[in-house]
């Protein structure tokens, strides 16, 4: 009974999602690879469905690129922990120019000292415009929508932070923001999925897709 509890419910959220593909099997790496990092230690792992980095190994990289997207994914984290999700990452080094969805703890020192920094915000550049966070240990969920130069986060339902890459508000605070200096920030419109790896306890599951193309 308790099967075809689940059964039944899983084919309600699939049936809830037309057009959507699942990155993530809830069992392997397949579908994914390690952006190497210097002195890379550990791996990433299957933990109860879930992906988890351990050690330092290196962030996480969808296999395919997509363009226009809607993106969904729940993560939860550990206290004072610190993550990302990376989108439209280009090949060679992938969380260098593509813009970072914040994963955090907004307890921690960093965010608490700057706003960008805070959970669903693009980082570095827009803060949310409210905590719409779960209790450290809780799963969360995170929605990305990128369609052209329009781009939309959105946390536990709520819509947390909406830009435009083209528009001048966006030029000055890219002007202003620690990536001013980095060729091609954010110029990329199509590219990789990645699951950062800052050295946090986090976990990832339940990472589907809808080409908006």
């Amino acid at each position: 009974m308790r099967f075809l509890v689940i059964a039944a419910l899983a084919a309600t959220t699939l049936a809830a999602e037309p057009g959507f593909e699942s990155l993530f099997d809830g069992e392997t790496l397949i579908g994914w690879s390690v952006v190497p990092r210097k002195n890379a230690e550990g791996g990433w792992v299957v933990e109860d469905g879930a992906l988890k980095p351990e050690g330092k190994p290196g962030s996480l990289a969808s296999a395919r690129t997509y363009g226009d997207f809607d993106l969904r994914l729940e993560w939860k984290i550990a206290k004072l922990g610190n993550s990302g999700v990376y989108y439209r990452g280009g090949a060679d080094n992938p969380t260098a120019t593509a813009i970072e969805y914040q994963l955090a703890d907004n307890a921690r020192p960093q965010s608490q000292q700057n706003p960008d920094r805070r959970c669903g915000a693009p980082y570095g550049l827009y803060s949310p415009s409210q905590d719409a966070t779960r209790p450290v240990g809780e799963w969360n969920t995170t929605r990305i929508v990128a369609r052209g130069s329009h781009i939309e986060h959105w946390l536990n339902g709520v819509k947390i932070a909406e830009f435009d890459l083209d528009s001048e508000d966006f030029a000055a605070r890219l002007a202003a923001s620690k990536f001013s200096e980095t060729e091609d920030y954010a110029k990329a419109r199509r590219g990789k999925i990645i699951l950062q790896d800052h050295a946090s306890a986090v976990w990832f599951k339940n990472i589907r897709i809808r080409s908006l193309d």
